[in-house]
């Protein structure tokens, strides 16, 4: 359904999610209650009491916002791709979203992950689900190509994937602190060094 098509409740809904988002990965996501968002978003707290019952269900509901801009900017350009092809397209993909301005603060997960990792809750398993999402996403590409025999009989994929977050997350911290094209020009080429150990 396109936006034009929502409800005029989620489309609002939408709105205010898309701008607690931006605030969060600025802010950090415990920061997120509804009256900080109210002040914001220029709302009151009651009208968003409508959308949110809860200060817990406003920073689930912007976890599931961060995650579909993320789906959107990551994992949708590869679709229509599969295997070694596949695994290319995401793994760079993701580098650009971690260097890159999808976020305000930067990468929001990386944040909140950092923020919420000690910190039992839904919060904390919900911002599992999106890691444990992502990586599905790349093992399922990885196979693939596994499969596919795409890949030297050497590759192992969990340290692919450990090795592709160690780059994500430097590159995050780096850009975070004015050095964004150096360090995403390093990002890439430790990205393309990543890949062409593993490609037959």
């Amino acid at each position: 359904m396109s936006e034009f098509a929502r409800p005029r409740g989620q489309q609002t809904q939408t709105r205010i999610l898309e701008r607690a988002v931006q605030i969060a990965s600025v802010r950090g996501l415990e920061s997120m209650s509804l009256a900080t968002l109210a002040g914001a978003a220029q709302m009151s707290k009651s009208g968003l009491f409508a959308h949110f019952r809860s200060k817990e269900a406003l920073q689930l509901a912007i976890v599931d916002e961060a995650e579909r801009m993320f789906r959107e900017a990551v994992v949708a350009p590869a679709q229509g791709t599969t295997g070694l092809a596949r695994l290319r397209r995401l793994a760079g993909a993701y580098v650009e979203h971690m260097g890159g301005t999808l976020f305000d603060g930067g990468s929001f997960f990386a944040a909140a992950l950092h923020e919420f990792d000690g910190r039992p809750g839904a919060v904390r398993d919900r911002l599992h689900t999106q890691v444990t999402g992502w990586e599905h996403e790349l093992r399922a590409a990885f196979d693939e190509a596994r499969a596919a025999k795409e890949l030297v009989a050497s590759a192992d994929v969990e340290r692919f994937v450990f090795s592709l977050t160690g780059i994500g997350l430097s590159l995050n911290l780096q850009a975070q602190t004015g050095e964004r094209e150096r360090a995403m020009s390093t990002a890439h080429a430790a990205l393309q060094d990543l890949l062409a150990s593993l490609a037959r």
